[in-house]
């Protein structure tokens, strides 16, 4: 995966076509170049909008990863237990969801929807439980620079700083340099909470944004 300079960060929009649309609209004003979805895309108990949120992720050309409510639609599909598609429909559906990454890798930079391995409990286990313990051991076990994900829904920091884990509440607006001798994760807000952010991989700066001022 190679991104562009901007890279605007939508997360958790959970079967919200508006808050999807309103994010879209608002990170490319911003300047972004490309998007990335950190999961939970759709939601396993919103039926109203599917097709409409695929059409509009594949349009808008939105790389996503697989998140927690995305695997059970996901398999919801598979058992044909989602009402209201067509079978057509209900194939291209299920095989963009089959098909979705569990992480995405630029380098030192990752994207995924909570924890970022590759398997199923990954993307149900949260980084953030209000301590640093699961960041300090991702941290342990990886080599990423920078991991972006969702799940949590709230704004959240972990810097890894001389062998030290802190936890940290990103302000709205706020801008954080990103340091080589140092490490993150960014919990990126919820879309449906009226969350996003930009990640400027030129100046390896991520700023949290809201999507409707």
């Amino acid at each position: 995966m190679k991104q562009a300079e901007k890279i605007g960060l939508l997360a958790d929009s959970h079967g919200s076509l508006l808050s999807i649309e309103n994010g879209i609209e608002r990170l490319r004003a911003a300047g972004a170049r490309s998007l990335v979805h950190l999961g939970d895309i759709f939601d396993s108990c919103k039926n109203d909008d599917l097709y409409a949120i695929y059409q509009t992720i594949v349009r808008h050309q939105v790389q996503g990863v697989k998140g927690n409510n995305d695997y059970q639609m996901e398999n919801r599909l598979a058992q044909n237990n989602v009402p209201g598609l067509c079978p057509d429909r209900k194939n291209e559906l299920y095989s963009y969801l089959k098909h979705m990454p569990m992480r995405l890798v630029d380098d030192g930079i990752w994207y995924a929807h909570s924890q970022p391995f590759d398997s199923i409990r990954s993307f149900y286990e949260p980084i953030d439980t209000g301590t640093a313990d699961p960041a300090e051991r991702i941290f342990a076990v990886t080599g990423f620079s920078v991991l972006f994900c969702g799940h949590s829904h709230a704004s959240i920091l972990f810097r890894w700083s001389a062998g030290r884990v802190t936890r940290e509440r990103v302000s709205p607006d706020e801008s954080i340099v990103f340091y080589p001798d140092e490490r993150y994760i960014i919990v990126v807000g919820s879309a449906e909470n009226n969350e996003c952010g930009m990640f400027d991989k030129t100046r390896m700066r991520y700023q949290r944004l809201s999507i409707i001022d």
